[in-house]
């Protein structure tokens, strides 16, 4: 193992938001600078077990198939094994830095070290327990943090699922969240020693809308990016429809900042904290006058990307989203590349539903970009493109799963090529400039 390449070790956002801690206000207590996880004796190998790499992983509290370890935000009085000291970073993330044991605490790269020589002295090398499997059908949530995760998962032995999960049992259910993954399961090369082990272990897929088989994480990552691709038609209407909504803010280009950008887990906003999950899309926020950098005003036009027909109007947090249904772009598959415009305010609202596909033109106004009253986020237009399945009920999903990366009927698409490109955008590596109103 390089520990030199030693990943980051954190805690995930989901357990974050549970304890209360995500989310930075004055109207909120000051978060805690350190939480304590406990690790019993036998789970101590997970911290020899850390991946390498330039990315990072969890051991969650317990809300996963996998199971957990509880989070404190005060040193435990006793502990018969390791304690993993989380710090608050200036990301509002907590990441571990340290290992009480014994009485001693050691970074957590040099207790790693070790925790690894004594796990090949005991047990000689990690090796897979020839096929067996911890199974599971993740949730949405679950899903995204396992893809954070970069595929690994802590496995706590005491709570492993060893056998598959039954199928969907209707077709209906098809529309849902519809994977299965299972982890390898590890053990010393020395017969004497027991199995499993606890150990950090990289998913394996099963999903019929990649291959009907297993496919290594890497492998069903590849394919769900190359179907995401955006189509060549939408990429062509994009630019003209930058090029309108630039005017129309009166803007001379826009501004990308940290956080802007699809695929960030940054938020651009307030404290600039870690987003529950990585953003589906771009931002449209801010952009340059003459006089500097202004936010977009609220009341310009949102407006079609493409030609197609309106299939749902959802809430969101801000406003509503329209989403437009590109027929043109249609695979074999039956997917469908779809727009998403969210964070507007639309002439009759999210109650007024269409009761059947409404045609729309490239540029025909869909809504005025605002926010509802008493939302303290900058008035901004939010844009996804996605392929879903043809004939997907979105009224009945809701935008809080049809724009949920851990939601895996849909495929959502890198729009930042589209932007990098662009002369009409500047992406900016840092804060430095930034509007005070957040």
């Amino acid at each position: 193992m390089d520990f030199d390449g030693l990943c980051v070790l954190r805690m995930a956002v989901a357990d974050m938001a549970a304890l209360k801690v995500r989310i930075r206000s004055s109207q909120r207590p000051a978060p805690p600078d350190c939480f304590y996880q406990a690790l019993p004796p036998e789970a101590a190998t997970l911290l020899g077990t850390l991946p390498c790499g330039r990315f990072a992983v969890s051991i969650p509290q317990g809300a996963t198939p996998w199971g957990g370890w509880r989070f404190e935000g005060a040193p435990p009085a006793a502990a018969a094994g390791p304690v993993i000291v989380y710090r608050l970073q200036g990301d509002c993330r907590y990441e571990a830095v340290a290992v009480r044991d014994g009485g001693r605490e050691r970074p957590l790269d040099e207790y790693a070290r070790a925790a690894a020589r004594r796990l090949r002295e005991r047990c000689g090398d990690l090796v897979r327990v020839p096929g067996a499997y911890a199974y599971a059908a993740p949730d949405k949530e679950e899903w995204a943090g396992v893809l954070a995760d970069g595929g690994h998962v802590a496995l706590n032995p005491a709570r492993l699922p060893l056998t598959p999960p039954p199928a969907p049992a209707h077709p209906a259910e098809r529309f849902g969240h519809c994977i299965q993954v299972r982890a390898p399961l590890y053990a010393g090369e020395r017969p004497s020693t027991p199995h499993p082990l606890a150990a950090f272990s990289r998913v394996e897929v099963f999903s019929e809308s990649v291959g009907d088989r297993w496919l290594a994480f890497d492998e069903y990552q590849g394919l769900r990016r190359g179907r995401a691709a955006v189509p060549t038609e939408f990429a062509a209407a994009f630019g003209a429809w930058l090029a309108r909504l630039t005017a129309e803010a009166g803007f001379g280009r826009w501004r990308f900042r940290p956080g802007m950008g699809f695929g960030e887990e940054t938020e651009w906003w307030g404290p600039r904290g870690r987003r529950r999950t990585a953003h589906e899309g771009l931002d449209f926020v801010e952009g340059f006058r003459r006089g500097g950098v202004s936010p977009v005003s609220e009341g310009v036009p949102a407006r079609a990307v493409a030609d197609g027909e309106v299939v749902a109007t959802l809430d969101d947090f801000m406003g509503e989203t329209v989403v437009v249904r590109h027929p043109s772009s249609k695979r074999r598959d039956g997917t469908v590349f779809h727009t998403l415009l969210s964070h507007i305010q639309t002439a009759r609202g999210a109650d007024a539903r269409p009761s059947r596909p409404a045609p729309v033109r490239a540029g025909e106004p869909l809504g005025r970009v605002g926010r509802r009253a008493g939302v303290r986020i900058r008035p901004h237009l939010h844009l996804t493109g996605a392929w879903y399945p043809d004939g997907f009920p979105f009224a009945d999903a809701g935008v809080g799963t049809v724009l949920h990366p851990g939601f895996t009927p849909a495929l959502l698409a890198d729009l930042n090529p589209l932007v990098e490109s662009s002369p009409l955008c500047l992406t900016t590596p840092d804060d430095k400039g930034f509007l005070a109103e957040d």
